[in-house]
């Protein structure tokens, strides 16, 4: 089985708008995610989640808890903790 993570963000021009996350654990990352994103202020609008013999794939809609965009030095923060929680695993 692969521990490896691929993490592929999404964004609307310069707004980060969602993150796929693909980990070869069976184990979601979903629950650490969110106490870290709330911290952030980032909310998940939307998640869905697939998972096989070998890997899990989480797919997350986000969204600022004020309704602005995910955007600047904001963006950067959150990929930084997801990207950090992602390989940590």
């Amino acid at each position: 089985m692969s521990l490896m993570s691929r993490v592929q963000f999404e964004q609307k021009g310069t707004k980060l708008t969602a993150v796929e996350i693909v980990r070869g654990s069976r184990v979601p990352l979903i629950a650490r995610l969110h106490r870290t994103l709330l911290a952030l202020g980032i909310v998940i609008s939307s998640y869905q989640v697939r998972t096989d013999a070998s890997e899990v794939v989480e797919r997350i809609v986000l969204e600022r808890q004020d309704g602005g965009a995910i955007e600047a030095q904001l963006s950067d923060d959150t990929k930084a903790a997801i990207l950090r929680l992602a390989i940590e695993g």
